[in-house]
């Protein structure tokens, strides 16, 4: 349920950028929608890719509506899209018949808040970069590459990340 509300917040928040493309935005997002409920529903996740790439459709088709540049609330959307994905998987993942201990329900609650705001801080990076006035040069280069690689060393790190059975 709670990646049905990350998805529809970022939905919205796409759909009310643009009010005079708000109608395409809105309808590529319903779409995406009826996936997200399938996925959920029917315990499939073949389609969630699909419900995630028709929101990303929507939310580009607000920015190239919106004509204005650099979108600040692009971080969020990104986290909410992440939230949405990671949140839709662990559902279908509760469902099996065997239960997880608590001990790694709360290990993955941990390792998903961990990377939604991993994710957040390197958009928020990239953003401030875009933003930043022309003529940084090779340092807003090399601190962008480091950030970047620093994000992905990290969500490789919590993926392998195995419960100890002590």
């Amino acid at each position: 349920m709670l990646s049905v509300l990350a998805y529809g917040g970022v939905l919205a928040y796409a759909a009310s950028r643009v009010p005079t493309y708000a109608g395409l935005v809105a309808a590529i997002g319903v779409l995406g929608a009826v996936l997200l409920a399938f996925v959920l529903v029917r315990c499939s996740l073949e389609p969630l890719p699909w419900a995630l790439i028709l929101l990303g459709t929507a939310y580009a088709i607000s920015l190239f509506g919106d004509g204005s540049g650099v979108d600040e609330g692009a971080p969020l959307v990104a986290a909410g899209a992440l939230l949405c994905g990671e949140l839709a998987a662990w559902s279908i993942d509760e469902r099996h018949a065997i239960a997880a201990e608590r001990a790694v329900v709360e290990r993955r609650a941990v390792a998903v808040g961990a990377l939604v705001f991993a994710g957040l801080a390197a958009a928020a990076i990239v953003l401030a970069l875009a933003a930043a006035p022309v003529g940084g040069g090779l340092a807003w280069t090399v601190g962008g590459a480091v950030a970047a690689v620093l994000v992905v060393g990290l969500a490789a790190r919590l993926g392998r990340r195995r419960p100890s059975l002590h």
